[in-house]
């Protein structure tokens, strides 16, 4: 067999490489997260901590 009969074979293979990758790419991006209670829970302690911090910085300047 000569190459110009595999040419046809591999551009369609990176052509469908390519059009997966694609789609795998965008399919990633537009997914979202589910919600995650406890990682909403861990976002609150954190703001209260930073809310604690500046108050405690606050007093410490008076």
């Amino acid at each position: 067999m000569t190459a110009r009969r595999f040419y046809p074979i591999l551009w369609t293979v990176a052509f469908l490489l390519s059009a997966y990758g694609a789609y795998r790419l965008v399919r990633s991006l537009l997914e979202t997260e589910a919600p995650d209670p406890t990682r909403e829970r861990i976002r609150a302690l954190i703001g209260e901590a930073d809310q604690l911090l500046k108050t405690l910085d606050e007093q410490r300047r008076s």
